[in-house]
């Protein structure tokens, strides 16, 4: 009963293995000639004596340990290695699709990396262009601001010079005039004559441009 149980755990693990009927039958199959070859019945009880310890029986057991492990071995290589390789495969192929997302992320971080860089780049060219625009615009409007204000300047020291000149004109024609009056007083008091007005703008004339020279 025992034995009967242990067949039947290992039918079950190998539907669960994924091996199917045909897995299943093979290894019946294979037990069944086992039973028969090591003198047991289908019932677990044995014939009589250890089949295991009997010399006549050993062609038949090494006969079917060697049929066992080649149907095994099939049944390995058909079903369980290839299930084996394509899971293995599609791990590999998810590894390489995850990589190959990895790599492509990469990529685009560095494109938007660089985009960014260039744009900033752009922005600080354009920055400084309108920054040294605006400083030549004001430094064009300080000089023309010193400009009218140079003109202006000069007109009124041209201004101030013209009337200081009239004032000094007109002064100076007052001058001669009391320096004439004074003169001719003067002449009239020493002399007692008179002088006459032309002969005394003449001396004072003279008088005052040897003064200014």
């Amino acid at each position: 009963m025992r034995r009967d149980g242990m067949d039947s755990a290992f039918f079950n693990g190998i539907r669960t293995a994924g091996f199917g009927a045909a897995g299943v039958a093979i290894f019946s199959i294979a037990t069944t000639a086992a039973h028969a070859a090591t003198g047991v019945d289908a019932g677990g009880k044995p014939d009589g004596g250890l089949p295991q310890l009997d010399v006549s029986a050993f062609p038949t057991q090494i006969f079917w340990l060697i049929v066992s492990f080649a149907l095994l071995y099939w049944i390995m290589s058909k079903m369980a290695v290839p299930r084996i390789a394509e899971v293995l495969e599609e791990r590999q192929e998810r590894i390489t699709d995850d990589l190959e997302t990895a790599d492509r992320l990469k990529s685009e971080a560095e494109k938007v990396q660089a985009d960014y860089e260039k744009a900033l780049a752009e922005a600080r060219s354009e920055a400084q262009g309108q920054i040294k625009a605006a400083n030549d615009e004001a430094a064009a409007e300080q000089a023309k601001a010193e400009a009218e204000h140079a003109k202006k300047m000069a007109r009124k020291v041209k201004t101030a010079e013209t009337r200081i000149g009239k004032q000094r004109d007109e002064a100076l024609e007052s001058l001669m005039a009391v320096a004439s009056e004074a003169a001719v007083e003067a002449t009239g008091k020493l002399i007692g004559v008179t002088p006459g007005e032309d002969s005394v703008k003449r001396a004072v004339e003279a008088v005052s441009g040897d003064g200014r020279a």
